[in-house]
């Protein structure tokens, strides 16, 4: 199935928010925030987190990869959601950003849904 570029435009831009929120974090996770540390203080690797993350974004990135890479970053969205619910918060941001990784992810590649959108 072809996909048309406006609907891989808007794919894109979708799934771009939930990566550059990935790298982002994972800057702050290089930095050592002393605010970050003291909000995870059960993480005693902060940087190992930060590589793997920036390795599923690499994934994702590189066309040969990017089913395996996609895959990845929803199982590393579900352990976002889950660790936003251990803290006791509600977990709109994990929510948020795997929709929009899901979402744009199938509008670009609708043959990994299954469903023939």
């Amino acid at each position: 199935m072809e996909v048309n570029k406006t609907r891989k435009i808007i794919g894109w831009v979708l799934s771009a928010l939930p990566l550059l929120a990935l790298i982002g974090g994972s800057l702050n996770k290089f930095s050592n925030n002393p605010e970050l540390i003291e909000k995870l203080p059960y993480i005693s690797s902060l940087p190992l987190l930060a590589v793997v993350s920036l390795a599923f974004v690499i994934l994702y990135l590189i066309p040969k990869t990017s089913n395996l890479g996609f895959f990845l970053l929803c199982s590393y969205f579900g352990g976002v959601i889950v660790g936003e619910l251990a803290m006791g918060e509600f977990p709109l941001v994990g929510i948020g950003l795997a929709t929009c990784l899901y979402v744009g992810t199938m509008l670009r590649k609708p043959e990994l849904s299954g469903l023939g959108l």
